[in-house]
């Protein structure tokens, strides 16, 4: 029995994924949002007893809520945004706009090159590795992944309070509008160029109904979520290599026209506060798990230094 179930509460997790990865649920989203209460119903029993593997339920049940949600946030009667971003990048960079100067610099609609390649490349990874280090960071230590998972849903829930009250466009759009000069979706371009039936499809299934929910960018902050945990592992290494990986997100997406310099930049700002937030409420030496710990979590503790004796 206790197979059976397991192998229902996984079973429950990979519908939820296979609706999000092909986006079926977009037709009708109130109606799928009725899919993670069903499967609450196979996971009670491991949430009741606070079991380890109740966190990949929250993970993925709060990932599929959110996307769900962040459907509505332009439809609720709040004005949606343009201007405001604009003045700002323009005040910081002297009447300039980054994805502006940067597209007109590095790109030709005409000719798509091995930069535009790349930086798609970059931005649709998006949709990976947050997830693999979801996988990797589990692997190591179910304490660090609760406090992981913390970390990466209330900074996509903090952002869909934003992205209710204030609906803001991207510059593809904003260019599309007439509010900015020339800036394309670059990603567009290259998605045709390398196979049209094969983009259309992925885009169907990938891309978001809401295209004025660009601040704080969630792409930036999910990568920059990384940097956050390398730097607790006291891994030189690591921190270096997923620093790396978010100055290169960053810049493509202000380059692809996906984001403003301001809504990546807003993005770590958010994605910051929430992990300070989450490490306070659960520091590293707390059991986070609430039953006993696993070998990994006890490690993770003893490394954080005791207090000094009164």
């Amino acid at each position: 029995m206790p197979g059976m179930l397991a192998l229902l509460q996984a079973l429950s997790l990979a519908v939820m994924i296979t609706v999000l990865a092909t986006g079926s649920w977009k037709p009708q989203p109130l109606l799928f949002l009725a899919l993670p209460l069903a499967s609450g119903l196979a996971w009670w029993p491991a949430l009741r007893d606070r079991q380890q593997r109740s966190w990949w339920f929250a993970y993925v049940g709060g990932l599929y809520v959110y996307t769900m949600l962040r459907a509505f946030a332009d439809e609720h009667g709040f004005p949606v945004q343009v201007g405001y971003v604009i003045a700002i990048e323009e005040l910081i960079f002297n009447g300039a706009v980054p994805t502006v100067t940067l597209q007109r610099t590095l790109f030709s609609p005409a000719s798509i090159g091995w930069l535009d390649v790349g930086a798609t490349m970059v931005h649709s990874s998006f949709f990976i590795v947050p997830h693999a280090a979801a996988a990797m960071i589990w692997m190591r230590s179910s304490a660090a992944f609760a406090r992981y998972v913390l970390t990466v849903l209330g900074t996509i829930y903090a952002g869909l309070v934003i992205f209710f009250l204030v609906p803001t466009v991207p510059p593809w759009l904003a260019s599309a509008g007439g509010d900015i000069p020339s800036a394309h979706r670059i990603i567009n371009f290259v998605g045709r160029g390398v196979d049209a039936e094969t983009y259309r499809q992925l885009h169907a299934a990938l891309a978001e109904p809401n295209s004025v929910a660009a601040v704080p960018s969630i792409h930036m902050a999910l990568t920059f979520v990384l940097v956050l945990w390398a730097r607790r592992q006291g891994n030189r290494a690591l921190l270096a290599v997923t620093a790396i990986y978010s100055a290169v997100m960053a810049v493509s997406l202000v380059y692809l026209g996906e984001h403003y310099a301001f809504d990546v930049v807003a993005g770590v700002l958010v994605v910051v506060a929430v992990d300070i937030v989450v490490h306070r409420l659960w520091p590293l030496d707390a059991n986070i798990l609430g039953g006993a710990r696993d070998g990994a979590e006890a490690l993770e503790a003893d490394l954080v230094p005791a207090a000094p004796p009164r």
